[in-house]
């Protein structure tokens, strides 16, 4: 119980006195200092009582297909015996595990960086892992073959999959590959076993031509076993036509009309002289030769080349080239005779008789018409004069004489008829 001073005052006064003194002041300072001391002194003992309490359970947790990684020089080595990933296995706090298993912010590593050539066994090392937590790595270590780097440039090859799977009759033409050559990248050992570099292309029931389409590039040694090497491009780009069903025939060039008179063909070429026809194998087959275009000899007056449309057969699809050029070389005739040619009778009927009234002797100049060159080699032999009598029975009649002889010839008879009587 406070006790108040008798006069109360006189007691005001003295309360009064006191607030305003300095010491006062000062008292009540230190008092609030010490207590603000004591409540944090007091908190961080609470944190660190909280601090050593345990994060939880602890917890074992294996990882599998990490990725290993190498370092090394990959400028001047390439190494083989490396695997692509290892398990790892962390033991500790749970709520550490987690964190690592969740995230996976760390590395698994060999360090070939300090090695020579050669055949080295190296330790599996980590990093990123708490240090609260026990890691195991499976393998531990790697036996690792390390040698000089190397690089080659090799031509690239076709290999054309399920060629007899594409449509009924077609076939591929020749292939184009982007680009021709790829470089080759591995150990000198594995360069020196490279026989063979192909890109793969699948032509299964392929009935349009390939465009730039990408393949795979493929190393083989001469065992035909494929080679760990790397290859820069991975992949070329391959076109080549799908060729429908064709055959290739020759063209035979007619003519119509006469050159100008004193004037024979000395030759008629087309250049090309075959073609290549497209349809069905079923269409392809009855057709031997393309023999439908003709040349108007009237219209020519000298040596001429023409550009002449290739007519496409019945039933064919298209004819490639579908125009060639035509050469015809005329030249001034001349004439070779061969007289006293016999006429010859055909189809007279075995009791019956013919005699010729004229010619009297039964033979007629035959006089051959053309180029120098087309009459040089052609002798008497190769021509027979005859005359048809099947149609007559009995009396005197006018039988056309008929010819056989080199259809590239011309020929005039010194008689165009025979006068003949048959009984």
């Amino acid at each position: 119980m406070l006790l108040l001073p008798k006069h109360g005052i006189g007691g005001g006064r003295k309360m009064d006195k006191w607030l305003k003194s300095p010491w006062f002041i000062r008292i009540i300072s230190l008092l609030l200092a010490i207590l603000l001391y004591a409540s944090v002194n007091l908190d961080d003992g609470a944190s660190q009582s909280n601090s050593i309490l345990p994060e939880g359970n602890k917890e074992v947790t294996t990882m599998n297909n990490i990725p290993l990684q190498v370092y090394m020089n990959d400028e001047k080595y390439v190494v083989e015996g490396v695997p692509q990933n290892v398990t790892v296995t962390v033991e500790g706090p749970n709520t550490v595990v987690t964190k690592t298993i969740t995230q996976k912010n760390f590395d698994v590593f060999i360090d070939l960086q300090e090695l020579e050539p050669g055949t080295h066994t190296v330790p599996i090392e980590h990093r990123g892992i708490s240090n609260q937590l026990s890691v195991f790595v499976e393998p531990e270590e790697v036996e690792v073959s390390l040698e000089e780097r190397s690089s080659k440039a090799f031509d690239v090859e076709i290999d054309f999959m399920n060629r007899d799977k594409i449509g009924d009759g077609f076939e591929i033409g020749d292939p184009t590959v982007e680009p021709e050559k790829v470089e080759i990248t591995g150990s000198k050992s594995e360069i020196d076993k490279v026989s063979l570099v192909k890109a793969i292309v699948d032509v299964s029931e392929a009935s349009e031509s390939i465009s730039k389409k990408d393949a795979p590039v493929k190393v083989y040694d001469q065992q035909g076993n494929e080679l760990n090497v790397f290859v820069e491009p991975s992949s070329v780009k391959v076109s080549a036509p799908i060729i429908p069903p064709n055959k290739e025939v020759p063209l035979s060039i007619q003519t119509e009309g006469e050159l100008p008179e004193g004037y024979s063909v000395n030759s008629i070429k087309a250049n090309p002289n075959k073609v290549r026809v497209f349809g069905s194998s079923e269409q392809l087959e009855s057709i031997k030769t393309i023999d439908n275009m003709t040349i108007d000899l009237s219209t020519i007056k000298a040596d001429k080349t023409l550009d002449m449309d290739v007519t496409v057969p019945n039933k064919a699809n298209k004819v490639e080239p579908s125009t060639v050029q035509v050469e015809v070389d005329i030249e001034e005739s001349t004439t070779k005779t061969f007289e006293n040619s016999k006429v010859n009778v055909q189809n007279l009927q075995e009791n019956q008789t013919i005699t010729f009234i004229e010619p009297e002797d039964q033979t007629i100049d035959l006089t051959l018409i053309g180029t120098a060159k087309e009459l040089e080699n052609v002798n008497q032999d190769q021509f027979e004069a005859y005359i048809n009598v099947e149609q007559f029975v009995e009396g005197e009649f006018s039988v056309p004489i008929e010819v056989n002889g080199p259809a590239k010839v011309k020929w005039e008879l010194s008689n165009k008829e025979a006068q003949v009587r048959i009984e």
